[in-house]
């Protein structure tokens, strides 16, 4: 079956127009809208007050609606309101049958460019999925990004993953786009395409557990004050998106706001050190984190400041999408050299 890919860059922007969602918007692929029906769809874009439920065909038919109109009469069927949730299908070309079957369903069809780019067969049903932000998969991935071109041997020895994972991960990218293998070597060949998935799969703002207000003089200044406070207290902390890829990168980045890790059970403890403030002063957006981001921490371009790795670093900014795309990217030129 040849289907339309969800990372296709073309694709996404021309979605994001026809459907005037925000830059805010959190776009996940192949994903569900509610885990008690594990129903997946091949895009939801929640865009804060509206979800948007996307099914992608080359050709709409009537059969393509049965998916999306299981899922409304689910949620209906379960007291859930699908006000303000738009089911679409979009394909370059819909059948008469499609046509007048979603208007009478209410399923907003959507018809797509010529130029919008095919891609294979589907994995088979039941294969287990690659998920590219899992931490072995992000190791290999990380470690591929320094590389001009490598085997999939060496890459597994670099970046200390087994074979068979570097393998299956190396697979899931060539089947997104995103690597190209010329000569039994591999490299990345669409770094948008794999930004895109990264921010899709996860979404660093929905690791958000606080946000406060600190006086301070700078965002720099308190950003030490934390590290020193952190350190006396033995709770380990560590910045990270936008706070660590202006430092790794020099680019000129928010500076009214940190982006601190720390764990869970650590964030009231920190906050009680602190005078917080209602209005005013540098804000400090506190995540929790997903995996181990303290043991590969390090000081770089400021004194007594902890950063999460280069390639943490990276995984964050670019799961906040277009937010934080220029800085993404300048991550990514001075990424091998880090």
């Amino acid at each position: 079956m040849t289907g339309l890919s969800p990372y296709d860059p073309q694709l996404i922007d021309f979605l994001r127009r026809e459907l005037q969602v925000s830059g805010g918007a959190v776009m996940k692929q192949e994903s569900t809208i509610k885990e008690e029906y594990p129903l997946r769809f091949d895009l939801v874009i929640d865009d804060g007050a509206k979800t948007y439920v996307i099914e992608l065909r080359r050709v709409v038919r009537l059969a393509d609606l049965a998916h999306p109109s299981l899922m409304k009469s689910l949620l209906t069927a379960g007291g859930i309101s699908v006000t303000d949730i738009e089911f679409v299908i979009a394909g370059k070309r819909m059948t008469k049958e499609a046509e007048e079957a979603a208007g009478k369903t209410g399923i907003r069809l959507i018809k797509l460019p010529a130029a919008v780019g095919l891609t294979g067969s589907r994995e088979k049903p039941g294969a287990v999925p690659v998920k590219l932000t899992s931490p072995k998969s992000w190791q290999v991935i990380s470690h591929l990004l320094k590389m001009t071109g490598t085997s999939i041997r060496q890459l597994a020895i670099g970046s200390k993953v087994s074979y068979g994972w570097t393998h299956a991960t190396i697979r899931a990218l060539a089947a997104k786009g995103i690597v190209s293998d010329a000569g039994g070597y591999v490299k990345i060949s669409d770094v948008g395409k794999l930004l895109n998935g990264i921010a899709w799969e996860r979404p660093f703002e929905r690791l958000l557990s606080r946000e406060i207000r600190i006086h301070a003089e700078n965002a720099v200044t308190l950003a030490q004050e934390i590290c020193v406070v952190c350190e006396e207290e033995r709770i380990p902390c560590a910045f990270t998106s936008f706070t660590a890829g202006a430092m790794y990168t020099g680019y000129s980045a928010r500076h009214d706001t940190v982006y601190l890790y720390v764990e869970k059970k650590n964030t009231d403890p920190l906050i009680g050190l602190f005078d917080t403030e209602s209005e005013g002063g540098i804000t400090v957006r506190i995540y929790a984190p997903d995996r181990d981001v303290f043991a590969d921490r390090r000081a770089f371009s400021v004194p007594g400041v902890w950063l999460v790795s280069p390639a943490q670093a990276l995984l964050d900014c670019a799961g906040l999408g277009y937010g934080g795309r220029d800085l993404t990217m300048k991550l990514v030129e001075v990424y091998g050299g880090l």
